[in-house]
């Protein structure tokens, strides 16, 4: 099978996971920190189903998020200092979970495939990996027929990408879709603070070093109640310089202004700013 302008060689054991997927699979999550090559495996993921001649739906957190940040939410809800408020990220995520389950209602069991980039960390979508009230869409969450595929890069590669990360970007830098290399290293030990509170004893005196064991033990425990998939990356792939956004889709599926306007409404009156705060802080609590 020949895939047009695909970086993954089709004889590399990550292009025949990924075909083993777009084959089997209706709903195909990708998660993980940033700097673990997420975008890449997306767009290459799209390739695939293309040549499989599946129709692909999707909803990509980066894009679908900024659909709330209508003047309303941006009143009650303000950014910070280029980050997303936590009440954005309750509503965003409810609105996800009420689109999948209108998705499943209309394409279930068909060959038309829904792609989904959540990145958890955070509150980013974490609403998949949470056990769900309603029991038809939870047997579904928890089937096969939903896998979230979480990329792991070796040491090695992790090593590679934190360089190009630190040659491409700029910490100084206004526009990035992509995190910065100081904030892949606090993700990194905000992650390894997780894993203490799971049980672990890792030394967070200074910066700890990136363990692909401890992340495959992090995302597992936070993916205990789905199909998690670790995508276990050896290989460094030759990808060509390009400008961060366009890895970012733009047809990902959004809410309209006045849908997340709704969405925001049901947060205010839902919760307070201290339990806001509260849920999105205990986020990896599956």
């Amino acid at each position: 099978m020949e895939i047009l302008n695909n970086i993954i060689p089709t004889s590399s054991p990550l292009f025949s996971l990924l075909d083993e997927v777009a084959s089997s699979t209706q709903v195909v999550v990708f998660s993980g920190l940033p700097g673990v090559g997420k975008s890449l495996y997306i767009n290459e993921f799209k390739l695939i189903a293309k040549s499989k001649e599946r129709p692909l739906d999707i909803i990509q957190w980066d894009v679908a998020r900024k659909a709330f940040e209508t003047p309303y939410i941006m009143e009650h809800f303000p950014m910070g200092a280029g980050t997303v408020h936590d009440g954005l990220k309750l509503m965003a995520g409810q609105w996800l979970m009420d689109e999948l389950d209108l998705w499943l209602e209309a394409h279930g069991g068909t060959d038309r495939m829904l792609l989904i980039e959540a990145p958890l960390v955070g509150h980013r979508f974490v609403e998949l990996a949470k056990q769900n009230e309603d029991a038809e869409l939870e047997k579904f969450l928890s089937s096969d027929h939903m896998k979230v595929l979480v990329p792991i890069p070796s040491k090695e590669v992790r090593k590679k990408i934190e360089a190009e990360r630190i040659r491409q970007v700029d910490e100084e830098a206004k526009v990035w879709s992509g995190a910065k290399p100081s904030v892949m290293l606090m993700l990194w030990k905000m992650t390894c603070g997780i894993a203490n509170e799971m049980g672990r004893e890792i030394d967070l005196s200074s910066q700890p070093e990136y363990d692909p064991e401890v992340y495959n033990f992090v995302y597992g425990n936070i993916l205990k109640h789905r199909h998690f998939v670790p995508l276990e990356i050896e290989e460094v792939f030759q990808v060509p310089e390009q400008d961060e956004a366009v890895l970012h889709d733009n047809n990902s599926m959004t809410a309209d202004a006045e849908t997340a306007d709704h969405y925001a409404m049901m947060i205010k009156d839902k919760y307070t700013d201290e339990g806001i705060t509260e849920l999105v802080s205990k986020w990896y609590l599956s």
